[in-house]
């Protein structure tokens, strides 16, 4: 079909394309996350339509590379997987199953070079994310590589995997970062900024915008992060400590029930017993 373009024109077209559609299903995944971190990214206003363009926006990287887009989906999927090994899937197999399934996949799919070169290309810039989102990830309890293992320790192991990618496509992978940038400035452009530059973080008028279009789940949690102040994303993240705030207003309002029926200066009467 683009027999007249390019190889490396082929490849860069598919990366940014399969980049984009991975990026789409992790925003979709994370979306909770990143509307407590005052992020409204591109998968949370497409809602439940996110994966009907995840989808097209993958057949579109097949269609100029199959072999390296099938390659590298297969290995987002299990570098996804990475650190949270023994968590259930919703197959009822521990992660870190799914995650040999999918290598396993890409191997035999795309040859063991490519599937080992996407791989290994994933891993490089996954990892480097989570030294860049270290301290954010610190301040939100987001476990990552940098913050399991150490820094220095994730330092290299991208080292390791990023001389494996270019001893077997030095090229790909020239063209893997440049496809990256692309995704990456995209989402940064189509992602909207939902915090105050005030100082208690998110006002009405965003909690009220998105009450008004239909998205109730997110207006529910910026409203629990504005009144959380500068507690922190993650602490606002748990509706377990919602649920626990609730809790204990009731017992307060509870205590001063008791209090009014004990006291007869509600009650009408004087303190020095007086009627």
């Amino acid at each position: 079909m683009f027999g007249g373009l390019p190889e490396w024109v082929l490849q860069l077209a598919a990366m940014i394309f399969i980049g984009s559609a991975i990026k789409l299903l992790d925003d979709h995944l994370d979306s909770e996350y990143d509307i407590c971190r005052g992020e409204r990214t591109l998968a949370v206003r497409l809602g439940r339509s996110v994966l009907a363009y995840g989808l097209v926006t993958a057949l579109l990287a097949v269609t100029f590379d199959k072999s390296l887009a099938i390659a590298l989906f297969f290995s987002s999927y299990a570098v996804g997987m990475f650190m949270e090994p023994k968590e259930k899937m919703p197959t009822r197999v521990p992660a870190f199953v799914e995650s040999l399934a999918a290598i396993g996949l890409s191997f035999l799919i795309t040859g063991w070079r490519e599937g080992l070169f996407a791989l290994a290309f994933v891993a490089t810039v996954d990892w480097l994310d989570d030294i860049v989102d270290y301290a954010r990830d610190e301040q939100t309890g987001q476990r990552n590589l940098a913050r399991r293992v150490g820094l220095v320790e994730a330092t290299l192991l991208i080292l390791l995997a990023f001389v494996i990618s270019v001893l077997l496509a030095p090229v790909t992978t020239i063209l893997g970062f440049l496809a990256f940038a692309v995704v990456t400035a995209v989402s940064e452009l189509s992602t909207q900024n939902l915090w105050q530059h005030g100082e208690n973080g998110l006002g009405q008028t965003e909690a009220s915008s998105l009450s008004d279009s239909g998205d109730m789940t997110d207006a529910r949690h910026l409203t629990a992060m504005e009144a959380g102040g500068n507690r922190g994303a993650g602490k606002m993240f748990s509706d377990k400590a919602t649920d626990a705030e609730a809790t204990d207003k009731e017992k307060d309002d509870i205590t001063t029930q008791h209090e009014v029926a004990d006291n007869p200066k509600y009650l009408g009467g004087d303190t020095d017993g007086r009627d």
